[in-house]
């Protein structure tokens, strides 16, 4: 379990390396700072909503458009919650972990 966050964390690492290479076209503090929170804050926002689908929130909607705007029978149709197998606790777990590795170097960048 901790080797597959590992390996997330590594990862999303490298990506702010090479996203502040691509939009900064240099690596200094400010531009790893402005670049994961970025990226921390999609992977919470992400993690976040399939989280709210997983647990069915959006399953009353989806059966309504699912009832109007198709020729599914009941027997057919599936909630969304179940059509959304996605693992959200890796993309939280490595999201928070970034955005406190963020605060940790915006508090080193104004002392």
């Amino acid at each position: 379990m901790f080797r597959k966050y590992s390996i997330w964390l590594i990862a999303t690492q490298l990506l702010i390396f090479i996203l502040s290479l691509i939009t900064y076209h240099s690596i200094n503090l400010l531009t790893y700072i402005n670049v994961s929170f970025i990226v921390g804050f999609l992977y919470l926002l992400l993690s976040l909503t399939v989280f709210v689908v997983n647990k069915g929130f959006f399953d009353v909607v989806f059966a309504s458009f699912q009832h109007v705007f198709s020729r599914m029978t009941d027997k057919d149709r599936r909630p969304l919650s179940k059509l959304i197998t996605f693992r959200y606790n890796y993309l939280f777990v490595t999201g928070s972990i970034t955005l406190i590795i963020m605060l940790c170097a915006l508090v080193i960048y104004y002392k």
